[in-house]
């Protein structure tokens, strides 16, 4: 029988995007880290997860689609919101494209970093305490 040596938890990460169809070595060192991560496809389901457990952090990224159509500014919207109640929390936007006026208004809205660099991402989540010194690979 085969066993994997699991990773003793160290963080809950919400990790919220329209596609959960990802690559899983992109977390992997994630969970290798201790990371334990959730996963909300909307918006909705990302605040009622946040309802249920406290997170150390919230991974989201910019566009999804919600409720049938596209919403250019989902991930700002969720930040807005979870500001609301909870003014500490670390959240990272992270998406293809972003533009300086969106980046500007998504870190006026209370988002920690937004980033378009997986590289400035990493070093984001390393901050945190979500990674170690290795390089994140997303």
């Amino acid at each position: 029988m085969s066993k994997v040596i699991l990773a003793e938890t160290t963080k809950f990460l919400l990790f919220v995007n329209d596609n959960l169809a990802i690559n899983q070595d992109r977390f992997k060192k994630l969970i290798n880290n201790g990371v334990v991560i959730a996963s909300a496809r909307s918006t909705a389901k990302a605040l009622e997860l946040l309802g249920r457990a406290q997170y150390d952090a919230v991974l989201s990224d910019l566009r999804r689609v919600e409720h049938g159509r596209k919403n250019d500014n989902a991930g700002i919207e969720l930040t807005l919101q979870i500001r609301r109640n909870n003014p500490h929390i670390p959240i990272f936007i992270y998406s293809i494209n972003i533009d300086f006026a969106t980046r500007q208004f998504a870190l006026s809205g209370g988002a920690t970093l937004v980033t378009d660099n997986a590289a400035e991402l990493e070093s984001g989540l390393r901050k945190y305490g979500l990674l170690g010194s290795s390089s994140f690979g997303i």
